[in-house]
């Protein structure tokens, strides 16, 4: 399975970079030291390795990344007591609609709105065996930051997903999804990161109703051994919030679907 995301991965760094007008790819490692986990007690420690891409032409912007994530031991993989390995990643195409229609597009407060088409997917080795599965389509508008960026957007949010507790595959209704990603030069470094909520999608596999699930992730990088070296390094703290739809005040696990945890990051921009 390792081969075949390293070779999606390849392919679709490759195709973006040919057609291009700017890009940046980068390999990053972040550590995670109280996430949660839905059914775990305890807070689970992970580390992550990631790949990134993101690359602009003439008609809007390509972001592709994929992390690979290994948890500490109280989460579990379904064949042993060491702990679980994950991968999950996704691509995100924008169609700036100035671009596409050749004059000026905005909402009075924006500088530019673009179209936006997502396609996730993952899966993890415990007994729940997720296989997820979700496609977005929505708009976003570009706030008008001096430096960097700033993007807020909705989304529809359709999702399938696998419950191998209960041997079945789940198929949620449609939700809205409201997001956010920033990166604001701050000093000697840039303030990062994203906001995304995911309102109630129906019943998952138990047959419980799913809640809105809030994930939020704030960061500051900066440049180690000067700009041109390609290697940064930060801190950063998530929030997450009902995770997948988990109710965190009905969870038969006290807590397991809500966790905020510091991060400490690393990242080399090839």
């Amino acid at each position: 399975m390792k081969t075949k995301i390293s070779l999606i991965a390849l392919a679709v760094l490759s195709l973006g970079a040919q057609a291009a007008d700017w890009s940046d790819t980068s390999v990053g490692y972040r550590y995670a030291s109280q996430q949660s986990e839905p059914g775990v007690s305890d807070s689970v420690s992970k580390n992550i390795l990631s790949v990134t891409h993101v690359s602009g032409d003439k008609l809007g912007t390509n972001f592709f990344t994929i992390d690979l994530l290994k948890s500490g031991s109280n989460d579990p993989s379904a064949n042993g007591p060491s702990g679980a390995q994950e991968w999950y990643g996704f691509y995100k195409r924008s169609f700036s609609l100035t671009a596409l229609s050749g004059q000026p597009v905005t909402l009075g407060f924006a500088k530019d709105v673009s179209l936006t088409a997502r396609v996730d997917a993952g899966a993890k080795n415990t007994a729940f065996a997720p296989a997820p599965f979700k496609v977005r389509l929505g708009a976003s508008a570009a706030m008008p930051v001096s430096a960097g960026f700033w993007d807020v957007g909705v989304d529809l949010y359709k999702e399938k997903n696998h419950n191998g507790l209960v041997g079945k595959d789940v198929t949620f209704d449609t939700a809205v999804a409201l997001t956010s990603a920033w990166a604001i030069p701050a000093g000697p470094g840039t303030l990062g990161g994203f906001i995304d909520i995911v309102g109630p999608k129906g019943k998952d596999g138990f047959g419980d109703k799913t809640k809105t699930e809030v994930l939020a992730r704030g960061t500051y990088m900066f440049d180690v051994a000067g700009p041109k070296s390609g290697l940064k390094a930060g801190v950063g703290v998530e929030y997450w919030s009902n995770k997948f739809g988990c109710n965190n005040t009905t969870s038969f696990v006290k807590n397991s679907c809500k966790a905020t945890t510091p991060l400490l990051l690393v990242e080399y921009h090839l």
